[in-house]
């Protein structure tokens, strides 16, 4: 069998899906993060295509090799995100041929259901239509845990509302009740020093853990944090490299790693930092909000890795663009999404739909 034809289907700041096709008519689909999707597509047709048209999908290390490692020159997060969508439609094709869910081929399955955290996505709304808006989803999903945004994102080295941050935090404590869990989730915006300020003028609210609260890149940084605060500090979401997988794991940056497979290179690449998670002993919470085909490979890995032992989140926003190509939307049940049973990542797409309404490339 042999890779044909890669198709993207993309949509500027919101998508970009990849389709493998072989020449026995076999193909699987794969998601990118869709950050700079103009960027993505220029890297798959110049950097990737060229080198996978002709070979056999089945020989994922061999591409990996030829695609990262004989383009070091230009390594980095945009190259490992297109990557991604490349190496998850592989997976998916896999599957679809040997009539087996994604899940089996990483090891097997571990767990039939995994829980979820609401996970909201907004920094734009008063601290009261917060409130509301993760209340809402508690009652509708029956989720036991929730996490909210804090701090202006990316904001390091720029002021920061310490005081708004803490009416935040409290708003959100008292609509969801003692018992329901509370993540908050910084997106690099503080200092060290005002992470620690508003951990300790947040304690009272029973934080459950604290997301990238500092720059994401600074490994000492979050040493300091993670042997500093009595919370356990969740970062990852950006990495791609084997060898940062290793720093903040094996240093003691953090208590929860979170590489996404979107982002990362792909499943592969996130099953080694699971590996590394196990082991030095902390759990792997894969990141991921686009409720799509990446949804649905962070899925299969959690299902397959032990390691992946902590709540996961679920995007619950309104606005997303992905939901709408699946013929059948994500299965939630009491707080958990159960696993895709199919063969490959067990979802199917409107490609109709994706052919009228998203700009395709072949």
């Amino acid at each position: 069998m042999k890779i044909t034809n890669i198709t993207c289907y993309t949509k500027p700041m919101g998508l970009f899906y990849v389709k493998v096709d072989t020449d026995e008519g076999v193909y699987g689909f794969g998601e990118s993060s869709p950050m700079r999707p103009d960027v993505l597509l220029q890297i798959m047709n110049t950097v990737i295509k060229p080198y996978v048209i002709g070979m056999d999908p089945f020989q994922g290390e061999r591409i990996e090799e030829i695609v990262l490692r004989r383009n070091y020159k230009i390594s980095g997060q945009l190259l490992a995100a297109a990557y991604s969508g490349l190496e998850i439609a592989l997976w998916d094709l896999k599957g679809r041929y040997l009539k087996q869910p994604v899940y089996n081929l990483l090891g097997g399955l571990y767990r039939e259901r995994i829980p979820l955290y609401a996970s909201s996505m907004s920094r734009d709304l008063t601290h009261e239509e917060e409130a509301v808006k993760i209340r809402d989803a508690i009652d509708r999903l029956q989720v036991k845990a929730v996490k909210i945004k804090v701090g202006p994102r990316y904001g390091t080295g720029l002021p920061v509302d310490l005081d708004d941050d803490v009416r935040k935090v409290k708003a959100a404590r008292e609509a969801i009740g003692p018992d329901c869990k509370l993540m908050i989730d910084g997106n690099s915006s503080y200092t060290y020093i005002q992470a620690v300020q508003l951990f300790d003028r947040i304690k009272p609210y029973n934080i459950y853990h604290f997301e990238e609260p500092c720059p994401y890149y600074d490994v000492d940084t979050y040493i300091k944090l993670a042997n500093t605060l009595p919370v356990p500090i969740h970062v990852g979401e950006q990495d791609w490299s084997i060898f940062t997988f290793r720093d903040f794991i094996s240093k003691g940056a953090c208590h929860l790693y979170a590489a996404d497979p979107v982002k990362c290179g792909g499943l592969s690449s996130a099953k080694r930092a699971a590996a590394l998670c196990r082991a030095f002993g902390i759990h792997y919470v894969p990141h991921n909000t686009t409720k799509g085909i990446g949804f649905a490979a962070a899925i299969h890995l959690a299902a397959s890795s032990p390691e992946c032992s902590s709540y996961y989140e679920y995007n619950i926003e309104s606005n997303s663009t992905r939901e709408r190509y699946l013929k059948q939307p994500f299965e939630v049940q009491d707080g958990y999404i159960l696993v895709p049973q199919g063969p490959g990542l067990g979802i199917e797409l409107d490609e109709e739909l994706m052919e009228s309404t998203l700009d395709v490339f072949r």
